[in-house]
């Protein structure tokens, strides 16, 4: 009866704000922002702080003189762990965790003790292993657990994008080593994970749901292993389910102004918990949300449109998740289909020409005994333009470009797209690419290859290390050879550049096309011969500049994401060619490849390029992958509805 009154408010509210989507004026947006900002509470953190809490940063907090004890027991279980910068497993002991909240106070409806549960939550949440004591904090047999839902999640200091999601980075061994290889990297850090799988065995022996995603987890891991290849869904399947029986919980205390903030709530770019539980594919989360709200009124829900026009359907289909699309629509009643993005460009005025080779050797190209290459090998010395390259994914010529279209249809709905003649590099920048200019600048620069890129990360080999004058030696060596497939000479540069970088500094600078809208995470720089690149793999949103030379891309949409640790040529040799979505990058084109995307790369001649991971900084707001705003009901209105200046004035003064 509860559910279904709190489902009904819910309903109400969306069926009245449900007047437009999509669009918002600027003064609107600020003034909203302006009001969420003055209802933040002090201890409330991002999503960034929750995914980087590898530590007790919210438990460090516990200062008060009757918190001290509880401080202890999270440093206690802290300490167990050998890696807890990598490894977000600990254990606290549920039993005294709760009698020292009991013992810590007489008043447990009080603003400082439910600050004391909210920061206990905090840091348990960012623990997996710690989700069962999550539920048990909340339970309602507790005197503060009504409170916490009215005071904490009601009021707006309190975010279900940073609960509501799953992160792997919280167990990032395991995103790149089966149990068997972690076992042998090291045998403290597999012996904290076999702890946490020992605790969901006996919980799975009362689950069967659960007992079987541990089942689906420990079946991949036993591929992956065989493979040398990461395929991470069914692990992320296992961390979904045990965070949808959180979610009951938060459900299951929460009244109806609470459940209001939760399913109300948007983010920066104006999307629900819907449209991020659909983005990662995670279709049991995606129908508790929709159920959560009155069936009569669940398709205003499953249709809202974020800030770009995009439901939470359209977002699952992009990303891949086409079972998820459909739980949706099934739900929701409403079949969709992601806008056309091409057309929001401005038309083309021609095609950029080619550049020159940099005095980089073209020759002799890919072998013509391989069956497969042929398609690829073929190219025009004698064309200027390069219209006629293979490409399966959007392209549109650099006079096309435009940031705003470009950040709301391909940023944030991670859509790959290629740039032709997007490097954009003025002549003296672009001479530091070229064969020559590259060994003046740093021809003594000491350069390490490997056949698959960062290869040590995961496997204890030894780089093949030089200076980097050496290195082109042995590329212009190994094209007069006949053998060169062979994988000792695959070796391959592909380095970050430190901050403090000094012959390369140079490389570290991002396209001009990105350099003012974006953060800069990591700057990498590529060299090498026919038929060296890196295998399939995925990370943070990404910018690829070939500056001279011609590559074959694959790409496939995180529904299909993979890891691997081979040597591309090898793969694409045994499996015939490659699979997803195909690209041709030229000389002088970017390549943008979205959070989450997988995506391998082989040379087909030689190729000099660099790699630009980054954050999209959102106007004066920040880099937008790492901010939230947590909307409250008035907040939360503002994503759905479209109000006069008269309504924002009021909402910000009373609010």
């Amino acid at each position: 009866m509860e559910k279904q009154r709190r489902s009904t408010a819910v309903g109400r509210l969306l069926v009245l704000s449900a007047v437009a989507t999509c669009t918002f004026e600027a003064t609107f947006t600020e003034g909203l922002r302006s009001a969420s900002r003055f209802r933040l509470s002090a201890s409330r953190r991002s999503l960034s702080s929750l995914s980087a809490s590898q530590g007790l940063e919210f438990a460090q907090e516990l200062v008060g003189d009757n918190e001290r004890q509880l401080l202890s027991e999270f440093r206690r279980c802290y300490r167990e762990n050998p890696y807890p910068e990598k490894l977000n497993l600990f254990f606290p002991n549920e039993e005294r965790i709760i009698s020292l909240l009991y013992a810590s106070t007489s008043s447990y409806t009080s603003s400082s003790f439910l600050s004391t549960v909210d920061r206990i939550f905090r840091q348990l949440h960012a623990w997996p292993s710690a989700w069962p004591l999550c539920q048990k904090l909340l339970s309602p047999e507790h005197p503060w657990s009504e409170a916490y839902s009215k005071q904490i999640i009601a009021e707006g200091f309190w975010s279900p994008f940073d609960f509501f999601t799953v992160d792997l980075s919280t167990l990032r061994p395991l995103q790149r080593y089966p149990l068997e290889e972690l076992r042998q990297q090291s045998s403290t850090g597999f012996r904290v994970v076999e702890r946490w799988l020992k605790k969901l065995e006996e919980e799975g022996e009362t689950d069967e749901k659960l007992q079987g995603f541990l089942k689906k987890f420990l079946e991949q891991d036993k591929i992956n292993s065989k493979e040398q290849v990461m395929r991470l869904r069914p692990l992320e399947d296992l961390l979904e389910y045990l965070l949808s029986t959180l979610v009951d919980r938060i459900f299951e205390i929460s009244d109806s102004d609470a459940m209001t903030a939760i399913v109300t709530a948007r983010d920066l770019r104006q999307r629900t918990i819907l449209h991020v539980a659909a983005e990662q594919g995670n279709s049991i989360l995606a129908e508790q949300f929709l159920q959560s709200v009155a069936e009569e009124n669940r398709k205003d829900f499953a249709t809202a449109k974020d800030a770009g026009g995009y439901s939470a359907g359209d977002l699952a289909l992009l990303a891949g998740y086409t079972s998820t699309a459909e739980k949706i629509q099934s739900l929701g009643g409403a079949e969709t289909t992601p806008p056309a993005a091409l057309k929001f460009f401005p038309a083309a005025e021609g095609h950029p020409k080619r550049s020159d080779d940099g005095g980089w050797n073209e020759e002799p190209g890919v072998p013509p005994t391989v069956e497969w290459l042929k398609e690829y090998s073929k190219t025009s010395k004698t064309s200027t333009s390069q219209s006629s390259s293979l490409c399966e994914i959007d392209a549109i010529s650099v006079d096309q470009f435009d940031w705003t279209v470009f950040q709301t249809h391909y940023v944030a709905p991670r859509r790959p797209l290629l740039i032709k003649g997007g490097v954009k590099m003025s002549v003296s920048d672009r001479v530091k690419f070229t064969r020559d200019g590259l060994l003046q600048i740093a021809g003594t620069r000491p350069v390490r290859a490997f056949s698959t890129p960062y290869e040590d990360d995961f496997r204890n080999v030894p780089a093949v290390e030089m200076p980097l004058q050496d290195y082109v030696n042995f590329l212009d060596q190994r094209d007069q050879e006949s053998d060169f497939e062979r994988s000792e000479k695959l070796s391959y540069i592909f380095e970050r550049l430190k901050d403090d970088e000094g012959p390369l500094s140079f490389a570290r600078s991002p396209p001009k096309l990105f350099k003012e809208h974006i953060k800069l995470r990591a700057a990498q720089f590529s060299l090498g011969g026919q038929l060296m690149g890196s295998p399939l793999h995925y990370h943070v949103d990404a910018v690829n500049s070939l500056i001279y030379g011609r590559k074959l891309w694959f790409l496939k949409p995180p529904a299909e994401q993979e890891f691997r640790k081979t040597v591309v040529y090898e793969d694409l040799a045994k499996s015939g060619g490659p699979q997803g979505l195909r690209v041709i990058q030229e000389g002088g084109d970017l390549l943008y490849v979205p959070q989450d995307w997988a995506h391998g790369a082989l040379c087909l001649k030689q190729c000099i390029g660099l790699a630009h991971e980054f954050d999209v900084v959102f106007r004066d707001a920040g880099p937008v992958s790492v901010e939230t705003v947590n909307a409250g009901l008035g907040v939360a209105l503002a994503g759905i509805a479209f109000f006069s200046f008269g309504i924002i004035t009021w909402f910000v003064q009373h609010v």
